[in-house]
């Protein structure tokens, strides 16, 4: 599954992933520690997070929380504190079908809000994935929150990745892709990258040969 050029980059960083049960999540986790990351691993199944944390029990640490819950964040940001925080990767917003505009949004900004100070003093990146809905509202006003939140983070750096069909068809093969580009996104060699921008992973395309809309 390692393809990423320069993986050592990643070895001893203290890493967040939120959504850690989208299958995306659950890819990234396992080649970050692979790469040599601490991974802190937060979805709400306790379950499917215990099974997570068995691939390297040394190197994963699970927190079952729903972070749409203000007292889960409080808990959250009270225990991490100003623990330097490295790399942040939020998937919490990739499968979710019928909550409210404002539900996918309180997701990513109880997460943000919740580990703000490590992320400064870690001067650490962090990639939000978007939805890509069909009329925009969801993405439109995710987007919004990642510039607003990337100016707050300051020197932590945020971005916004566009993520089609995201949650439905994730083959192996596209977590790689897919998973390459968060790992690039927040890799030493992207560090001229200015933060607050939302880019559009094309891993579906790429690995299906067909559209968003589904032709080919």
């Amino acid at each position: 599954m390692t393809r990423l050029f320069g993986v050592s980059a990643f070895t001893g960083k203290v890493v967040l992933v939120s959504g850690a049960g989208h299958p995306l999540g659950r890819a990234l986790v396992r080649r970050l520690a692979s790469f040599g990351a601490m991974v802190v691993a937060i979805d709400t199944e306790a379950k499917a997070m215990h099974g997570l944390a068995a691939h390297c029990p040394d190197r994963i640490e699970t927190l079952p929380l729903d972070l749409a819950d203000p007292e889960a964040c409080l808990i959250l940001g009270e225990s991490w504190g100003v623990e330097p925080l490295h790399l942040v990767y939020d998937f919490s917003a990739l499968s979710l079908r019928n909550d409210s505009i404002g539900k996918v949004a309180e997701r990513s900004e109880g997460l943000l809000s919740s580990i703000a100070q490590g992320l400064r003093v870690g001067m650490g990146r962090a990639i939000v994935g978007l939805p890509g809905d069909d009329d925009g509202a969801v993405s439109g006003m995710l987007g919004a929150m990642v510039r607003q939140w990337n100016v707050a983070l300051s020197p932590a750096k945020l971005h916004g990745v566009m993520i089609p069909q995201a949650s439905k068809h994730w083959t192996a093969t596209r977590c790689t892709s897919s998973g390459d580009l968060m790992l690039a996104l927040s890799h030493p060699i992207t560090r001229a990258l200015s933060g607050g921008g939302v880019l559009k992973d094309t891993s579906w395309a790429e690995v299906t040969g067909k559209d968003e809309d589904g032709g080919s």
